[in-house]
């Protein structure tokens, strides 16, 4: 459910960022929540990994690269290539039309998931500055999990801590780049190793993780929030070293979101958002390039339209419904490919 939750707040918030708007206090508020809920796509990644994990009693680290791969990388690529063949045609034929970025290094950053580090191909996908994150944070996952299993969660969270707030100092001291289109994996260990620790209390101590739906929690969810927009804007480099803060915060708030939903609505509620749930992934690769090749151009060439707050609101809504629709319909074709894949791959 909150996978659901998560990639809906990803869709709007990057409608609301692109798409040409007038200013509205409500519409900035709607776009800062929906915003937040990308930090729970670190702590979901680092709950279902080691939920697995300790799940799995023949677990395989040479399988689970495999299938990582194979669920990850290879859609995601498929999507990159797709996306910049069809836009090149594009402005082959219609000149201009689209946007600046695309060049066959631009490309190749991409697809080494070094995009972060190479500023000129920020314009082919800017939401894409997830993907090298989310890799490096797998890739250092075996190494976590180790530290879990030989030393404890104080360890785990002692290492992350160390590894996250060392990093963005060292980055700050150094003068390097560090806004989210340039970020290193790093900066986001801490949110992910929280997420590994949820999953590691589900496993072991359920009933903790159930007192984390409780209204006490959801009040402390908001006091994290709450601290995380003070740091941010009163503190310079508040907005970068708040983001454990923020991702605590929006977790809670969240998670006792859908203990409520369940209550009130368990069918429909958990249905929907577990439909959702299931094409999240997709939606999150195809969605970017929906509104900045399609949708913005026919806006701001088409019809030099500046959109009010409420139909920015019913535009993301809906906006929503389409890239869901459309995940739905290339997630199975992707997904056949990647099981044919994992066929021959056993086969070997």
């Amino acid at each position: 459910m909150m996978r659901g939750i998560s990639i809906i707040g990803v869709v709007v918030h990057h409608s609301l960022l692109y798409l040409p708007r007038q200013d509205n206090s409500l519409l900035g508020i709607i776009q800062t929540l929906s915003g937040s809920t990308v930090h729970l796509f670190f702590i979901l990644s680092g709950c279902g990994l080691t939920i697995s994990f300790f799940k799995n009693t023949q677990f395989s680290w040479g399988k689970w690269a495999k299938k990582r791969f194979l669920r990850i990388i290879v859609p995601y690529w498929i999507i990159i290539i797709l996306t910049f063949s069809i836009v090149t045609l594009a402005n082959i034929i219609i000149p201009d039309v689209i946007i600046r970025g695309y060049s066959w290094k631009s490309l190749l950053s991409y697809l080494t998931f070094t995009r972060n580090f190479y500023e000129p191909s920020w314009g082919l996908n800017p939401p894409m500055w997830f993907m090298p994150i989310i890799i490096g944070l797998y890739i250092l996952f075996p190494f976590l999990m180790k530290v879990l299993k030989k030393y404890g969660v104080l360890a785990l969270i002692i290492i992350s801590v160390v590894l996250t707030y060392g990093s963005i100092t060292l980055f700050i001291l150094l003068d390097f780049p560090t806004k989210h289109q340039a970020a290193p994996f790093l900066f986001f260990v801490a949110e992910f190793s929280l997420g590994m620790l949820i999953g590691y209390f589900i496993c072991f101590n359920s009933a903790l993780f159930k007192s984390l739906e409780d209204f006490g929690m959801f009040c402390l969810g908001m006091g994290f929030y709450l601290f995380s927009w003070v740091l941010r804007t009163f503190w310079s480099f508040g907005p970068l070293y708040n983001d454990i803060f923020t991702a605590v915060g929006i977790y809670l708030i969240v998670l006792y979101a859908c203990s409520w939903l369940i209550r009130i609505s368990p069918k429909k509620s958990v249905h929907f958002l577990n439909r959702v749930s299931d094409e999240s992934y997709i939606m999150y690769l195809i969605h970017g390039p929906l509104l900045l090749f399609v949708l913005k151009p026919v806006l701001v060439s088409g019809m030099n339209a500046v959109l009010g707050p409420f139909v920015m609101v019913l535009l993301s809504g809906c906006f929503c419904v389409v890239v869901f629709m459309l995940a739905r319909s290339i997630s199975r074709p992707i997904g056949s490919l990647t099981s044919r894949l994992a066929t021959i791959s056993l086969k070997k």
